[in-house]
């Protein structure tokens, strides 16, 4: 009866029992056995079950008794028949309607890597492949599967092939592990290459250097060619002593040594030095346990022992080992187990060679026997029972080229039946997990060592992971960094720190994890939230991108050190020396700094420039003989280099000395210290100068008694200067105006032929200056400019020191019209706003008045924000003295007072900072920031003096400044 007309008559459940009845060789296969069974095969090439060809029942009776993956393709068309091992191959989108079909269907998605294989099968040969990558749909989505496979003939009667018998065994699970195994190794050593701080490993009793990163080559002052792959001792035999019975110690006891501020002395850079180092040495297991080297994690912290030892920074280390095992397959025929057909896979794991072929098992593995191993019992069974048996991870031990071995396996035993439904064979597949079990183990083992070793390193070490940046790990060091507890572990990064929200730190971490380069920062500022305080602190610190096994970035370690305390030992350096600098050169006395063995003028402030008769062009930057040869072979020299020797300071009174005045030598006498100057550990760098020419004391107590002898004549002389009358005090007030006006005339004529001068010789020249010249030339230039400027701010300053005697009405609003226009070119360039309004009419010097404006608005438009347009305000209203915070006294502060403000949007400057700007040359920049000369608020504070008036200011850096001018309101 054919199959479809049963199909016909009865149901489902009597079908499959006639089928099984029937048909014995479809009996069995679970799922898959009953779907083959409830088929309408009548429908496809194949036909009627009870016309298909005994080889082709055979095949289908093997494949269902066996548990390894395994499916047919029959016919010309390649008809599929599958077991039950083979679904999960196949996914949810293929199963079951792959049953039946044909596998050219496109929607099976394997002709397109087996057609080629197919035909060499369909020409009697035996194809197979091992890890072979296929890219399969089997959850719904593409995925890449591994597979060891074998693709067998199946004969027909007449000795040609009727079909494909296919073996699949899926190693995706062991390939994807040994690219983890590959990815982790690799990480390892591209955490330690790209560690922040020196990291090397050393391996063996020699100590050979395995892995060293830049930061520890340029520790030891060596390149890799000098270092790696050489005995330590060979390259640095100077540390033997300090060194050996350390590392000695690591490797007998295998316990960690932690080193801190440790001392070392050795040769770097051709030079014997000593240095400071916080080191680790941690030793480095096998997986037997045995010690085979360590790995050293170091920082050098010289600079910061030397600054009362204050920073730390430490390093991590991160290893694991995983491995794989072969496939064998071998077919036990009869009861006495006899070998046949074992493919070399098989042969190589029971290690006896290809002459087992032929023999009983017992003969061959009587290893079995004599270890009392329980298999030839178990495959007895399964002869006896014709059921599977299947095992996982199972330790068997095998004689392997004369050596006993305890490996691990998955394998299977399978019944073989014959057309009678009798058990003739057992197919014996196994998978070698020896490496895989014990690599999980190391890898476990490994892993608990590196999470051990970063909770114990002394520095700062987290994870996160995915782009969420979800901690994973933090050490002890990095939450006290951060001020926080163990509670952050699983949370996301900027949920415990929400303060680095604008401090671009989620930018670099989320930068990091998709360009995967990784990202170092130094000295950088971080604000964290300490103790419910927004606090700063700096960090040196590293961004490292981890990748899985395929490549990909799935989140990215933060290692770090605090240099905190050393930023801010630098930052009071730096704001002492700018303090001193500022110190001399506001001094009321001539001095100067020279460094160095040739007493190199490194400041000098004006009036030891007009003690020397020169300029600072002449002087600053200069040797001190260069600039002033004149002092030479005075006994300076000697003076000098004693105090640079010594340390000890050198006082002189009354001390004659030679110098240039008025393009001759003249002979003039000074009190002067030479006083060492010492750098902050102690060492002398250069001799400080203070020096007050006392000539004309001198001189005086040199003629002492002849002044005495002609007493009388003298005090004569006396009497007639004090009876001075007012006419002549004024018309010597009057020489003092014309003589500032004559100096400063003669002062621009020679630097107007400068300008004239350098211009001519520039165009002239200009193609024949180097670079060099060309920059000395255009600093000339320059210089000149600031000198010009200088003896223009000195005019008006000594214009405004005078007080004027009458005054008259000035109407305000006329004043800053008039300085508006003056200064239209400017404030159109700049987009410059300037508001005011209802300015009152006061009784003041009108010339005076505009300087004074003249300066404010002129400070506003020079200190504006780069690429803001300035915005001015000027207002103005009345206050009673006694509403002010100014120090007045009790007359001053019963009047009334016009109170002028002037407001800009600028840079603004400390408040600190308010009541020094208005001194004489003061400045809070750099000539190449902004220019100027330091007189213009002199001059403002000079014109509120003169008229009885105040001046005062407020500001904060950025927000900008307002200058509040107080004018008496006069009756």
């Amino acid at each position: 009866m054919a199959y479809f007309h049963l199909s016909e008559t009865l149901n489902e459940s009597s079908l499959e029992t006639v089928i099984k009845g029937t048909y014995p060789f479809l009996n069995g296969g679970g799922e898959a056995g009953a779907l083959i069974r409830n088929f309408d095969w009548t429908t496809t090439s194949l036909g009627d079950p009870g016309a298909w060809p005994a080889p082709l029942r055979q095949a289908v009776r093997f494949m269902l008794d066996t548990t390894i993956p395994m499916y047919i393709a029959w016919g010309e068309d390649f008809t599929m028949i599958y077991n039950d091992a083979y679904i999960p191959s196949l996914g949810k989108t293929r199963h079951p309607y792959a049953l039946g079909a044909s596998v050219k269907d496109p929607a099976l998605q394997i002709w397109h890597f087996a057609e080629p294989l197919y035909a060499a099968v369909i020409r009697g040969e035996t194809v197979g492949k091992k890890d072979f990558k296929v890219v399969l749909d089997k959850e719904g989505f593409p995925e890449e599967c591994y597979f060891d496979f074998s693709y067998n003939p199946i004969y027909l009667d007449d000795g040609s092939v009727g079909g494909v018998q296919a073996i699949l065994i899926e190693t995706t699970d062991r390939v994807k592990a040994i690219q983890k195994l590959e990815a982790s190794t690799r990480q390892f050593r591209d955490m330690v290459m790209q560690a922040p701080v020196a990291m090397a490993v050393i391996r063996g009793s020699d100590f050979v250097v395995e892995i060293a990163n830049s930061a520890y080559l340029a520790m030891l002052g060596r390149t890799a060619g000098e270092l790696v792959g050489r005995p330590f001792f060979d390259v640095l035999p100077e540390g033997r002593e300090q060194l050996e019975p350390q590392m000695k110690k690591v490797m007998e006891t295998g316990r960690p040594l932690v080193k801190d501020e440790f001392e070392f002395t050795f040769n770097r850079h051709g030079r014997r030095q000593t240095s400071y180092f916080n080191s680790s040495w941690e030793p480095l297991r096998e997986s037997d346990g045995s010690i085979s080297g360590f790995m050293i994690v170091a920082h050098e912290i010289t600079e910061q022992v030397l600054a009362r030892k204050e920073a730390e920074k430490s390093e991590a280390r991160f290893r694991s080992l995983i491995a794989a095992a072969p496939v064998a397959m071998g077919l036990f025929v009869g009861r006495d187990l006899v070998i046949e057909m074992p493919n070399q896979a098989f042969i190589d794991i029971v290690g006896k060679g290809p002459g087992i072929v032929g023999k009983p098992l017992r003969e061959a593995m009587p290893e079995l026997i004599t270890e009392n191993q329980p298999y030839l019992q178990i495959l007895d069974d399964v002869y006896t029972s014709g059921k599977t048996y299947q095992t996982f991870g199972t330790q068997v031990s095998i004689v392997q080229n004369g050596v006993l071995r305890h490996g691990f396996y998955d394998f299977s035993y399978t019944p073989l039946f014959d057309r009678d439904g009798n058990v003739y064979a057992i197919l014996d597949i196994a998978v070698d997990v020896t490496e895989q079990v014990l690599g999980r183990k190391r890898i476990e083992e490994s892993e608990q060592r590196v999470r051990s070793l970063v909770e114990s390193a002394p520095f700062p070490i987290g994870v996160y992971r995915g782009r969420e940046m979800r901690i994973e790990l933090a050490n002890q060091a990095l939450l006290d960094a951060w001020g926080r507890g163990s509670d952050v572990i699983g949370k996301l990064y900027s949920e415990v720190l929400p303060e680095l929200d604008e401090q671009e730190i989620y930018g670099q971490l989320d930068g990091v994890f998709t360009t995967g380069i990784p990202y170092h920062a130094k000295n950088r500022r971080v604000d964290l939230m300490v103790n419910g305080r927004l606090q700063p602190f700096y960090f040196n610190y590293s961004f490292t991108p981890l990748f899985d096994a395929s490549g990909k970035v799935y989140g990215v370690m933060n290692t770090a050190a605090d240099v905190t305390d050393l930023n801010l030992a630098k930052l009071k350096v730096e704001e002492n020396e700018r303090n001193l600098r500022n110190t001399i050169l506001q001094a009321p006395v001539a001095m100067c700094i020279l460094k160095g063995d040739e007493f190199m003028v490194e400041i000098a402030n004006e009036r030891m420039l007009e003690l020397w008769g020169k300029t600072a062009g002449d002087m600053l930057q200069k040797p001190l003989f260069t600039g002033l040869p004149e002092a030479l072979n005075q006994g300076f020299e000697e003076l000098l280099y004693r105090v640079s020797t010594t340390g000890e300071a050198y006082i002189a009174h009354d001390q004659p000395v030679s110098l240039p005045r008025d393009g001759k030598l003249e002979t003039i006498y000074a009190n002067f210290v030479y006083a060492a100057f010492r750098e902050a550990e102690g060492t002398i760098s250069g001799i400080m100068v203070v020096a007050v020419e006392v000539t004309e004391q001198v001189i005086a107590r040199h003629k002492i008694e002849e002044v005495v002898a002609q007493r009388t004549k003298e005090l004569a002389h006396a009497n007639e200067a004090l009876v001075m009358t007012n006419q002549e005090l004024s018309r010597s007030n009057a020489n003092l105006e014309e003589f500032a006006y004559a100096a400063s005339h003669d002062m621009k004529e020679p630097i107007r032929k400068i300008h004239f001068f350098s211009d001519r010789i520039k165009a002239s020249l200009a193609t024949r200056f180097s670079d060099e010249e060309l920059g000395y030339f255009n600093r000339m230039e320059a210089a000149a400019k600031r000198m010009g400027s200088l003896i223009d701010d000195l005019l008006s300053y000594s214009q405004v020191s005078v007080r004027p005697r009458v005054f008259e009405e000035v109407d305000l609003n006329h004043v800053v019209r008039q300085v508006l226009n003056d200064l239209e070119l400017e404030t159109e360039e700049k987009k410059a706003e300037v508001q005011f309004r209802s300015l009152p009419v006061i009784l003041g010097h009108p010339r005076q008045i505009q300087q004074a404006f003249q300066n404010l608005i002129s400070n506003a438009l020079k200190f504006h924000k780069p690429g803001q347009s300035p915005v001015i305000h000027i207002t103005c209203q009345m206050v009673h003295g006694r509403d002010t915070s100014l120090k007045l006294s009790s007359e001053e502060q019963q009047q009334q007072y016009y109170l002028i403000e002037v407001s800009d949007n600028g840079i603004g400057f400390d408040q600190h900072d308010a009541e020094r700007i208005f001194n004489v040359f003061t400045r809070l920049h750099g000539n190449t920031e902004y220019r100027g000369t330091g007189v213009g608020l002199s001059i403002v504070r000079k014109v509120a003096e003169n008229h009885k008036g105040f001046v005062s200011a407020r500001s904060s850096p950025g927000e900008g400044a307002t200058f509040q001018i107080y004018l008496p309101v006069r009756g």
